[in-house]
């Protein structure tokens, strides 16, 4: 066995994730048709690991693997061809075996390759005897045996298929619970607490957590992490060069990805420490803030661990949501702060100004419109304190839909067009929850549903003045047939209001995706500036 071909044999298990899997009824009745028409007591489907043969379904053989040296079906594997041994007692190659020279004491054997669609042979359709056939098999039971072991790779690779959707479905389901988690939190603590909770059952790994790294990447701060039941937490401080080369290339914002700590370069001097406390594997995904890696979302394998690529992948997006999140919450805190000054400040000013208007006012006998003119001052003041807690302020409406989509992870497969429109804070949250809404029924139905579907939302200024409306166009293409829906729960309510809660909405439901129509008058939302 070659070493590229052993390795070509392991990533196809790995991307097959059969191995030391539980019987499944359609590998049973092949090697019991197997051995039915080839007329042997024992069939086999042997698939070929580094270490073991493991048989993925058996009959008339009680040993549910072997040593690798023990394998008859490994011999000229890689040739990928039909192996015939009249007699295993006289074969150079299989004389001295132990499954020969032992119990079950096996005489005749005869293979056909598995061979998957990349190539790769990961082991044989086998039927044996424990009595020697001198004229093998006949031609139509070879021809079978190889029908049956092409049924085998079939049915190894639809399974994956299947498997993989299911896992890609999950992932895609935990992105979105992931942006929804985002826009919900209120502090960076929560938001990475809850995303590495999403993000270990979506993996099904045994952790995941998120530290604050310092400024040369030499120490990570781990805030408290997620772990499966009976895992130990690693939250605290831990310096990098304690587990090995961990921070090569994270500085340079690289994701860190080792599939088993006992053999990784980076790891394999000494795993004892990261053993110790339950990885065997391992990503580490940088989180960058103006070029500069800030923090790492860590995701931990109690048991070496083959990461594939769509798991990267996901585990990618993960952290350009985390990125953005926490630039959001980073904002809103340096916000806040400032937003606390000024209003500590107008306070300030309010206050000498009712102090000035009490002392200029006090000779006044009727006391009556010196009480309105506080009242007034103190309506002031609490007005603006609540504008300064809002969350929204006049933005353009760009930048409103862009906010609102980004957490979605969509941006490849959405096109936004349109006119600089500035919005005050009421159209700008309206917006907002009219866009977050279709975004939602996109992704659940819609043409982000599938890995095809594409949007395009348009906005266009029409008429001058007092007449002048905005027409908001939401178009879906390549998703799957929709129709109008039955029930209408409060997300569709709220779409149907409109952009500004006052109607203006026409819904097409058509066999290539939805077109919403939403138009209002421009003077409802603030005023318009140069196109963008």
């Amino acid at each position: 066995m070659s070493e590229r071909t052993g390795k070509d044999r392991r990533q196809a298990f790995d991307l097959l994730g059969v191995i030391d899997t539980p019987p499944e009824k359609t590998f049973d009745d092949i090697v019991l048709v197997a051995s039915v028409c080839c007329d042997t007591p024992i069939a086999l489907v042997s698939l070929l690991d580094i270490e073991r043969q493991w048989f993925r379904a058996r009959i008339g053989l009680d040993l549910s693997e072997t040593p690798i040296d023990w394998s008859v079906c490994r011999i000229e594997i890689d040739r990928g061809a039909f192996l015939s041994i009249p007699d295993l007692t006289v074969d150079p190659r299989t004389r001295d075996n132990p499954l020969v020279t032992h119990h079950p004491h096996l005489r005749f054997y005869a293979g056909a390759p598995l061979v998957m669609r990349s190539g790769a042979v990961i082991g044989r359709l086998c039927v044996m005897d424990t009595v020697a056939r001198p004229d093998g098999l006949s031609e139509q039971q070879r021809l079978l045996l190889e029908a049956l072991a092409r049924q085998v790779a079939d049915h190894l690779e639809l399974r994956q298929i299947a498997r993989t959707s299911e896992h890609l479905a999950r992932l895609q389901a935990a992105l979105l619970d992931i942006g929804d988690r985002i826009r919900r939190s209120r502090s960076v603590g929560e938001m990475t607490q809850s995303i590495a909770q999403i993000v270990g059952h979506a993996l099904q790994t045994d952790r995941a957590g998120f530290g604050t790294v310092d400024a040369a990447t030499e120490t990570i701060e781990i805030e408290p992490d997620w772990t499966a039941d009976g895992v130990a937490s690693v939250a605290g401080r831990h310096r990098f060069e304690e587990f090995g080369r961990l921070r090569d290339g994270l500085a340079k914002g690289e994701m860190l990805v080792i599939h088993d700590v006992t053999t990784d370069p980076r790891t394999a001097a000494d795993p004892s420490r990261m053993l110790a406390v339950g990885i065997a594997a391992l990503v580490n995904v940088p989180v960058r803030d103006r070029g500069r890696t800030i923090a790492v979302f860590l995701v931990h394998a109690a048991t070496p661990r083959r990461w594939t690529a769509t798991e990267l992948s996901f585990l990618h997006s993960v952290a350009d949501r985390l990125e953005a999140g926490v630039s959001r919450h980073r904002l809103d805190q340096q916000q806040r702060s400032v937003n606390g000054e000024i209003s500590h400040r107008l306070k300030n000013m309010l206050s000498m100004v009712q102090s000035i208007a009490t002392q200029t006012l006090r000779d006044i006998p009727d006391r009556t419109p010196v009480a309105v003119f506080e009242q007034r001052l103190l309506a002031l003041s609490t007005a603006h304190d609540a504008l300064l807690k809002g969350q929204w302020i006049a933005a353009d409406m760009a930048s409103i839909i862009l906010g609102v989509l980004a957490p979605f992870g969509f941006e490849n497969r959405m096109r936004r067009t349109g006119p600089m429109v500035t919005l005050d804070a009421s159209a700008a949250m309206s917006v907002s929850l009219v866009i977050h809404e279709m975004m939602t029924n996109a992704c659940k139905y819609g043409a982000l549903s599938n890995d095809t579907g594409r949007i395009d939302i348009n906005w266009a200024i029409a008429g001058d003045g007092a007449d002048a409306t905005l027409t908001m166009t939401w178009e879906e293409q390549g998703g799957p047939p929709v129709k109008e829906p039955t029930r209408r729960g409060f997300g569709a309510r709220l779409i149907r209001q409109g952009l500004i809660g006052t109607g203006g909405v026409t819904l097409r439901y058509h066999e290539a995706g939805l077109t919403a129509e939403f138009v209002v008058p421009l003077s409802a939302l603030t005023q318009t500036g140069s196109d963008a």
